[in-house]
């Protein structure tokens, strides 16, 4: 065989065998879910939906055997989450799930989260995350209200970060690592409602709270980064003090220093026009009524602007992780509210996450829930309302895959003006539209959650086996040719 051919033969060797390899898998890039700035993460979230009183219930009084997760999970009343729930949430047009959790009867004597329960959040989360949603996960009534039957530990005061640090440290460690493999549809939000020792609701009795509130954030945030993996660049949310939208909470607070540009948010919570999403109990500062009028939009409109001029100072997204109206025999009304507040959020760029409690009723008074999560049924004009709203100030998320990163392309609707007076029905296709840019996404995030396309170690083995082995026929030639 003459130098040439055998050349010839051991470069087809060469090419073949990369060819296979080639067709067996590629050279990873970072998909849409990867690598998600704030921004686009923002404005790819549609309509959101609470799975409040579930994960987050306690109570010193319940009993639960071993570290089972169940007692908890239904406390309050609700049924144990499943798979078919979160695909209804999916169906009805919401794109997005805030999953509330309580860690605090869940960390063991030496500061870990039991097994049993982390895989149970793991598994709920899983729900959502596989349907293509974008999904917060958070520490919740760990934060909060003190004292009585309640387990809240960490606190909005300088005396108890200095006491509990290492805890919330270790507590977010374990979090974000049992997570650093998700995509960037889901993020984390360190803290709930943390307030003064006292329950000061609105704002703190001193203003050292803020301080307080600040330190846990920047912990917060350190905390997770430090674990790697995408926690590295993954979109992080930090809340106010109580998570309240009073000025002066607005004015004291203080962004995160961040290693990764571009991936925070803030969030607050809105429960105004009290007076009307509030329950018919007497108070004195407000005038409790059914229907929702030019005054209830006067004050959300107030609410937003301020919010607005808030994320603008910050320079990131602001979410309402929480917003709703407990039910006065008015579903009409509630429709009308969800549809304005909505809408006039989407248009000072303010994405909301509904309260669900699961407290479900059609008559009488009580209860924020429009999801019967018992029966699958749902209040469809309030959802409607919601996911109508939303859908205006939608963006898609689109790959680059040359960099691997994200940009938010196209808005879908931003002209549109957003009236109480909708009520118009919304078809299935209009409903649907809202979780379109996630639902594009599930495929490849289970896989990418199973490492599917992020391994090159297969494909390195097999180029190097072929390398070595046409180095070797080469060799081989080579000394055949001189023993002849």
């Amino acid at each position: 065989m003459t130098d040439r051919k055998c050349i010839t033969r051991v470069t087809s060797v060469i090419i073949a065998g990369l060819m296979i390899s080639f067709s067996l898998g590629r050279i990873p890039v970072a998909a849409a879910d990867e690598i998600m700035s704030a921004t686009d993460a923002a404005g790819a979230i549609g309509a959101g939906w609470n799975l409040g009183n579930t994960l987050d219930s306690y109570g010193t009084w319940i009993s639960a055997s071993g570290d089972s997760a169940d007692p908890y999970e239904t406390a309050w009343g609700n049924p144990s989450t499943t798979k078919a729930m979160i695909d209804s949430v999916k169906e009805q047009g919401f794109n997005a799930v805030r999953i509330p959790v309580t860690w605090s009867q869940h960390i063991d004597g030496s500061g870990h989260v039991m097994s049993g329960w982390m895989n149970r959040v793991k598994e709920v989360v899983d729900y959502a995350y596989d349907d293509g949603l974008y999904v917060i996960l958070n520490v919740h009534h760990d934060t909060g209200e003190g004292g009585g039957d309640k387990v809240a530990w960490v606190f909005a005061e300088t005396s108890n970060y200095d006491q509990n640090k290492a805890k919330y440290q270790t507590l977010w460690t374990e979090i974000a690592t049992e997570f650093k493999d998700y995509g960037g549809r889901l993020m984390f939000e360190g803290y709930n409602e943390m307030m003064d020792s006292g329950n000061t609701w609105n704002a703190p009795r001193s203003n050292s709270s803020y301080q307080a509130v600040n330190d846990y954030a920047q912990l917060f945030v350190d905390t997770v980064r430090s674990t790697g993996g995408n926690n590295a660049t993954r979109n992080l949310i930090v809340n106010t003090y109580v998570s309240s939208v009073d000025q002066a909470v607005l004015d004291n607070f203080v962004l995160p220093s961040d290693s990764a540009k571009g991936h925070l948010l803030c969030e607050v919570h809105v429960y105004s026009p009290w007076g009307f999403t509030g329950t018919s109990q007497s108070v004195t500062w407000t005038s409790v009524h059914n229907d929702f009028g030019q005054s209830d939009k006067d004050e959300i409109d107030d609410i937003m602007r301020r919010l607005k001029a808030f994320s603008d100072r910050l320079g990131v997204p602001v979410i309402i992780g929480e917003y709703g109206a407990e039910f006065k025999n008015n579903e009409d009304q509630i429709s009308l509210y969800a549809n304005y507040f909505v809408g006039m959020a989407g248009q000072n760029g303010i994405k909301c996450f509904y309260w669900d409690n699961g407290d479900y009723k059609t008559s009488g008074e009580g209860g924020y829930a429009i999801f019967d999560r018992k029966n699958m049924t749902w209040k469809t004009s309030i959802t409607e309302a919601i996911t109508k709203a939303a859908a205006a100030y939608v963006t898609e998320v689109t790959d680059t895959e040359e960099t691997g990163e994200t940009s938010a392309e196209t808005t879908v609707e931003t002209t549109v003006e957003t009236t109480a007076g909708t009520s118009e029905e919304t078809s299935g296709t209009e409903a649907a539209s809202t979780s379109a840019p996630a639902a594009a996404a599930t495929s490849a995030a289970a896989a990418e959650k199973e490492g599917g396309s992020g391994s090159l170690v297969p494909f390195i083995v097999v180029d190097a086996v072929l390398v070595a082995g046409a180095v070797g026929l080469t060799a081989y030639y080579l000394v055949k040719r001189k023993q002849a």
